[in-house]
């Protein structure tokens, strides 16, 4: 059974998802949660580790990421408002892997102990570069991989917040399910591409967990990082990569500057393929607006490009075969209030 088939229309769908809002916002006065209740404050890295840890909340925490949307993780230096708030945080949550190097000078000159959460624990890092040095942190962009991140990020906020725990969990179990269902979606439109086409050159070297995954080979213009300098050598090889392996596509990245790439695309008459995000979500209203939009739009852009047919709209592809994917943020909001408020009635009646 294919992924579509897990789907049985938009009609249908939007009936359901108006179903389970209206059920949902009739019922706030069970809720054993005061409004005025202050909320912990949750600081994360980057808009991707934000995002899920927002989805795993929901409302019961503010969720902020020190990094804003459209700038590159790597290279960020935190400004005197950054500190402050990492400051007042209950939590913060990291990639680890040498993401955040400067995450050191941040925390040297925060006053307060703020517990500090490494999301990747579990996750076995893989190397790169000339001498295999250079850890890939982009463990995110592999869907089986971001269970693991879910995983890790529910028992940080269950151990924030307790009395919680039940709604975390039950949000964790929806987001899980969901990164399952884009695996098998990815495992079907990347294998059908013939081996010999799975080569995937992108901006910089960000998608070694995705291509291990996924049975792809995988190069970057920038090996080390985005920061660093081409030289000759390093145009010459990746030429004559293109040149033998007949490689269709190129793909820039949303928080890198895409002239270069798209310079090497015409000068090897290479399409250039849809931009793809890495190291940041896109605006909440873009086509890669949370995780797992992120995911979709990522694999959908690799794969037209590598069957040398250029992606040129979003909205195409949302009206294509795989348009499933536009209704899965309003499926999980109608899931996480459905359950949360199934479990707050579980309490109200325990307590009466």
């Amino acid at each position: 059974m294919t992924l579509k088939n897990k789907f049985t229309g938009p009609a249908k769908i939007k009936t359901v998802i108006c179903r389970c809002l209206i059920f949902c916002l009739f019922f706030p006065a069970f809720s054993d949660t005061s409004a005025a209740e202050k909320k912990p404050l949750i600081l994360a890295t980057n808009t991707i580790i934000a995002d899920m840890a927002a989805q795993l909340s929901g409302d019961l925490a503010e969720v902020k990421s020190l990094v804003p949307i459209g700038t590159d993780p790597h290279n960020f230096e935190p400004s005197p408002a950054d500190i402050k708030l990492a400051g007042s945080a209950n939590l913060i949550l990291m990639n680890g892997m040498n993401l955040e190097n400067w995450m050191y000078e941040l925390l040297r000159k925060t006053i307060g102990i703020t517990k500090i959460d490494t999301v990747t624990q579990g996750i076995a890092p893989i190397f790169s570069g000339e001498y295999a040095t250079v850890v890939d942190p982009h463990a995110w962009l592999d869907p089986v991989l971001g269970k693991i991140y879910v995983k890790n990020i529910a028992t940080s906020l269950s151990e924030l917040m307790p009395e919680h725990s039940e709604i975390i969990q039950f949000n964790s179990k929806v987001l899980t399910e969901e990164l399952q269902h884009i695996h098998e979606y990815s495992v079907e439109k990347l294998g059908s591409i013939p081996p010999e086409q799975r080569i995937l050159i992108t901006s910089h070297d960000a998608f070694r967990y995705f291509s291990q995954r996924y049975q792809m080979e995988v190069k970057s213009v920038f090996p080390t990082s985005p920061s660093a300098e081409l030289t000759i050598k390093d145009m010459a090889d990746l030429s004559e990569i293109i040149s033998e392996s007949g490689v269709r596509a190129i793909f820039p990245e949303s928080t890198i500057n895409p002239r270069l790439i798209a310079q090497i695309a015409r000068d090897n008459g290479l399409i250039l393929g849809g931009k793809l995000y890495t190291d940041s979500l896109s605006e909440p209203d873009g086509e890669a607006g949370n995780y797992i939009g992120l995911l979709y739009h990522n694999i959908r852009e690799i794969y037209y490009g590598l069957i040398g047919e250029k992606s040129t709209s979003s909205m195409e592809h949302r009206q294509s075969s795989d348009e499933q994917s536009q209704f899965f943020p309003l499926i999980l909001v109608s899931l996480v209030l459905l359950g949360s408020f199934l479990i707050m009635w579980k309490g109200v009646n325990h307590n009466l």
